[in-house]
């Protein structure tokens, strides 16, 4: 291996799925300097982007499972085996049932909430076990209204926000407050809408420095770099859907409506502006598909997938057709959402074993501390 530049294995390493890269820092000192690195993790990350990787949780909060369909053999119809990631150890922390915490996500990162405590909140990374518990904010009887993370490439910070209403006395204010990972510490933002009209406080999504809320009139942005406020209008011709909503997939920011059984449709910002992007009717085959949501987008070959009740559907849109298709394990009742597998590191270890439900163990070989080296490593050369 000394004979390969080292730009070369540095090239394929970013396009390493992170899991693996969690095995390859034993490799060598070396390769684990270069995973460690902080430019690595980030253009790591951006890479994930564009896969198609979910996480899973259960109805009763005792798993979480992740699952990638970038490299699922559609016309042999294989089976998709599930990683499961066993939550108890989390739970010891003091960091209640999954279920029951709103959550949002960015770049493989978890925002958890207690509910009914809304200044307990921590952000957990499920591939390096690792969590970051936020201090309590300077806020007395705060009623949240907003709420998520995101990444501010200008400062190189994770950023957590919420937004907040007050009661004075007759009237009511807005804040809003941004938490550092970088700094760890609270600021209040200068800037707040006067009003906040979110059905969902905890229904955020993030994409390219910016996040958004969707409101019934309209979608909330918010700029993390420099913590401004703007509004974007809702698609043009929105009829009544059943349920509507709002997400960040394949670098798209993709707002879908469902009516019922009937249909759903889906539309991508594009320069400031709505364009549809699919229409998929409501039956398949001799039943009807319930609860339908888009949950992943690999824009390079054209495949939309959405969550049903009790499953998942690909719609190739260069092929124009539609597959259902079969995930061993998969729980009777569950919720997905988009989570691209990330190293970025916190604050504090938590040990938690990953599993496949093909009945494989594996244990991520992830450190506390990037600077021991083991024995082995130290005695091999690269």
């Amino acid at each position: 291996m000394s004979d390969i530049p080292s730009e070369l294995y540095d090239n394929i390493l970013r396009r390493v799925p992170a899991d693996s890269l969690l095995r390859f820092r034993t490799v060598c000192k070396e390769w684990r300097r270069l995973i460690d690195d902080p430019s690595f993790i980030r253009s790591h990350t951006d890479n994930q982007l564009s896969s198609a990787t979910l996480l899973i949780r259960n109805s009763d909060g005792t798993r979480l499972y992740s699952i990638s369909f970038d490299s699922l053999d559609y016309n042999n119809d294989a089976h998709q085996v599930l990683d499961v990631i066993p939550v108890q150890a989390l739970y010891r922390k003091g960091v209640p049932r999954i279920p029951e915490l709103p959550v949002a996500s960015c770049n493989g990162l978890m925002l958890l909430s207690e509910p009914y405590i809304e200044k307990t909140w921590l952000v957990w990374n499920p591939l390096t076990r690792q969590l970051h518990k936020l201090p309590e904010p300077d806020i007395k009887y705060p009623r949240l209204v907003g709420s998520g993370i995101g990444y501010d490439s200008a400062s190189d910070d994770y950023k957590v926000v919420r937004v907040d209403r007050l009661y004075l006395g007759n009237e009511s204010v807005y804040q809003t407050r941004v938490y550092s990972l970088k700094t760890k510490s609270w600021k209040m933002s200068e800037d707040c809408p006067r009003h906040f009209p979110v059905p969902n406080p905890n229904a955020s999504v993030f994409l390219n420095g910016v996040m958004y809320w969707r409101s019934h009139e309209f979608v909330i942005a918010l700029n993390l770099e420099t913590e401004h406020y703007h509004k974007l209008p809702l698609p043009p011709c929105l009829g009544n859907p059943f349920e509507t909503h709002l997400d960040a997939l394949g670098g798209f920011l993709v707002l879908s409506e469902y009516y019922s059984m009937k249909r759903i449709d889906g539309w991508v910002m594009k320069d400031y502006e709505w364009v549809k992007l699919f229409s998929f009717g409501g039956v398949y085959g001799s039943g009807f598909m319930w609860n339908l949501r888009p949950v992943a987008y690999l824009k390079s070959k054209g495949q939309l997938f959405l969550q049903h009740d009790k499953g998942f559907f690909m719609l190739d849109m260069q092929k124009n057709f539609a597959k259902k298709f079969t995930i061993d394990g998969l729980p009777d009742n569950f919720s997905s959402q988009f989570f691209p597998r990330s190293l970025f590191r916190l604050d504090e270890s938590c040990d938690v074993a990953v599993e496949s439900t093909a009945g494989m163990k594996n244990k991520y070989l992830y450190d506390k501390y990037a600077n021991d080296e083991t024995d082995a490593m130290r005695n091999r050369k690269f």
